[in-house]
């Protein structure tokens, strides 16, 4: 039997991914503590579509079924709100209220299951409930100690539940028939196999099968712990997944066949797709897909980075129980596994631990061991998710600045981007990399290795010293939620009635965070709204452009703002420019035209550097950004472009500290190429005597 291998990763959730469900080959649902319920669409064999959000709670969402019945299909899902709800599988997030709202539980609703017309809801409240989709509760199910945590209808009459009190009972309507202790811990899920027995699995990191009587056929060990879910395949093999990060396939004989590792902490829910595909949801806010069929199976830059991800994620020392101090050396590794998906644990010639995982005999990295604070409940800044982002105080009477960081990652590294970005002193860098090991726990891997063991490789050429050269895009990456709602409310009014846009359409997109449908809705903005009012709609498509693919009317949207008589639209499509950058999979493409520089960098540039305050600082981003990419693509035709902008614009763009500043790093980071820089140019720049000034210099020469 071939292995499974990814086959698509799905990205839109913003937290956990607690739930999925599927109503027919082409389509998959999630449920996610981001309290959006949202539906996949399959484009080809291995892609599939952005997703929509078809139902917005006002909590997390915990659980998900599909009802299909006399013709209709809905979406159930139940959440910390206590309530079960139905919405059409079509259906897009609006104000309506979902077809069928079912009250009755008293508490989180963690489980769900639909057969013929009858749904099954389980809650922390301890009662399992048996609806119809009017809302009419059939039978409530009562005896549980303690949360019932899975549910599975049999017949019309006949379910089954399990439980936080360590049991599984069997019910005939509502009356309880039969009880067993199952497990010596709670017991997360309960599954009907397509023979009759049952699946259980545990927080004491085993699955048993069973008999409807309680009679233990076979207990299935190898999870290292606990597991919340379990799925069959159409061949009739069993999946399960949990905490330890594993999924894993077990044959009818009760052998683990394959254990697949995910890059997260925990993989909360696991299903099988009509096709025989795995989907895996998971605590890093991501679905993935595993699939036995070649045709479906991921390209191969989407296997390298999954494997890559898996390499470089980070364990909690609390699931593997590890003594670093007391661990073996990678030697043992030369030892072959006993069983698949065994997992060793080594210590290595710096002192960190690493984990490796036994499969298709061989050893493959799965991690490296963190200490217990580290969490891939990761936070969302710039578009990027981090394990911590810290708030970090410069100065009296503003605001905090913001400092991502990956456990990870060089703590020096980051420590020198930081200082790039909000343009302090070189020298503050010792201070930032202190601040990082005191409040990560000293977890870093560089703590004992220094600054250089994890830094990525650098063109021979010119290697990394201290700033230079920069390696990443810059963005203007925020968005100021409530001007933008206050200034649609004011333009959109003043706008001809045929010109406007629907209020309650923008809240929604607003409020869903829509982002392909607000590039669509600023798109509008900018087509029809009078000259005074584009700039709005440019603010808008500046943020939503890291967010969406391109569109078919985008460039053309461009060219107005860069033609447009107001310096500050013309100031906020540079804007946009400079965040397509950092659009992945695409950004990049656009910039390889070494004719778009002339049909960016007008005469009237120099105009509005004068006038408009932030044209300056808008206009040196965007020279640096095209400074990093000219230094990855290594192009010299687009090196010489660029150093003709910066004499032309050179001067002007000097005459503010920070655009200088931001400047000279471009120049800097150009330097392989020789790029020649007019003296007026040099000479205006080396007016700026301040230490990060001073250390750029010391870089450059």
């Amino acid at each position: 039997m071939p292995i499974f291998k990814l086959s698509a990763t799905l990205q839109g959730h913003e937290d956990d991914v607690r739930a999925l469900c599927s109503p027919d080959a082409d389509t998959l649902v999630s449920g996610s503590r981001d309290s959006t319920v949202r539906v996949w669409r399959r484009i080809d064999p291995r892609s599939w579509s952005e997703p929509t959000i078809n139902y917005k709670s006002a909590k997390f969402v915990n659980s998900l079924a599909c009802y299909k019945h006399a013709g209709e299909t809905f979406i159930v899902s139940g959440g910390n709100d206590a309530l079960v709800n139905l919405t059409l599988v079509d259906a897009t997030f609006d104000w309506v209220d979902p077809a069928y709202i079912l009250v009755g539980h008293q508490n989180n609703v963690c489980a769900l299951a639909c057969k013929d017309d009858l749904i099954m809801s389980g809650s922390w409240d301890s009662t399992a409930k048996v609806w119809r989709k009017d809302g009419t509760v059939v039978y409530e199910l009562k005896g549980h100690e303690n949360s019932v945590w899975g549910v599975q209808i049999v017949s019309a009459t006949q379910f089954v539940t399990c439980g936080a009190d360590r049991t599984i009972r069997v019910w005939n309507g509502a009356r309880e028939v039969r009880q067993w202790i199952a497990h010596t811990d709670v017991v997360r899920d309960v599954l009907l196999l397509p023979d009759g027995t049952l699946a259980s699995c545990s927080n004491d990191t085993t699955v048993k099968l069973w008999t409807l009587d309680g009679e233990l056929l076979k207990t299935l060990r190898g999870h290292q712990n606990f597991v919340y879910s379990l799925a069959v395949l159409p061949t009739g093999e069993l999946v399960s997944s949990g905490e330890d990060r594993t999924v894993r396939v077990w044959d009818k004989a009760g052998k683990c066949v394959q254990t697949i590792t995910l890059p997260c902490i925990s993989v909360w829910k696991v299903i099988a797709l009509e096709n025989g595909d795995i989907a895996a949801a998971s605590s890093d806010a991501q679905v993935r897909i595993f699939t036995r069929v070649g045709k479906r199976v991921a390209a191969r830059e989407l296997l390298d980075k999954f494997e890559a991800d898996l390499q470089n994620s980070t364990v909690n020392d609390s699931v593997y129980n590890v003594n670093k101090d007391t661990l073996p050396g990678k030697d043992i590794l030369k030892q072959p596994g006993t069983t698949e998906g065994e997992t060793r644990t080594v210590r290595t010639e710096i002192g960190t631990a690493e984990v490796y995982q036994w499969n298709e005999s061989k050893w493959n990295k799965v991690g490296e061991i963190v200490n217990s604070t580290s969490t891939d409940k990761k936070k969302e800044y710039n578009g990027q998710f981090y394990d911590y982002v810290f708030d970090v105080d410069i100065a009296d009477g503003q605001p905090p600045l913001k400092l991502p960081y990956n456990t990870n990652e060089s703590p020096y590294a980051v420590a020198d981007k930081f200082l790039l970005d909000n343009n302090l002193p070189a020298s503050y860098s010792q201070q930032v990399v202190d601040f990082i090991l005191a409040n990560t726990g000293g977890a870093s891997l560089d703590q004992q290795s220094g600054p250089s063991s994890s830094e990525p490789y650098q063109d021979p050429a010119y290697q990394k010293q201290g700033i230079l050269p920069q390696t990443e895009y810059l963005q203007f990456a925020k968005l100021d939620e409530t001007r933008i709602r206050t200034g649609f409310s004011k333009l959109n009014a003043k706008q001809p009635v045929q010109n406007q846009i629907e209020p309650t359409e923008f809240e929604t997109c607003m409020n869903c965070q829509d982002f392909k449908q607000l590039a669509t809705l600023a798109g509008k903005m900018i087509s029809n709204w009078d000259a005074s009012s584009k700039l709005l709609g440019f603010d808008i498509l500046r943020f939503t452009i890291l967010h969406t693919p391109p569109f078919e009317t985008l460039f053309e949207l461009i060219k107005i703002g860069l033609t447009s008589q107001s310096p500050k639209v013309v100031m906020m499509t540079i804007r946009l420019l400079v965040n397509i950058f950092s659009a992945k999979q695409w950004g990049e493409r656009v910039f390889a035209d070494p004719d778009l520089m002339d049909v960016i960098f007008l005469d009237d540039i120099l105009d509005a550097l004068k006038t408009e305050k932030l044209m300056s600082i808008t206009v040196a981003t965007f020279v640096l950004n095209y400074a990093v990419f000219i230094r990855k693509l290594r192009d010299e035709s687009l090196c010489t472009k660029l150093a003709a902008v910066i004499n032309k614009f050179g001067v002007a763009l000097a005459r503010d500290e920070e655009s200088a500043y931001r400047l000279l790093v471009a120049i800097g980071t150009l330097k392989p190429f020789g790029t020649k820089i007019d003296a007026a140019v040099t000479t205006e720049l080396q007016k700026y005597k301040s230490p990060r000034f001073d250390a750029l210099w010391t870089e450059i020469k």
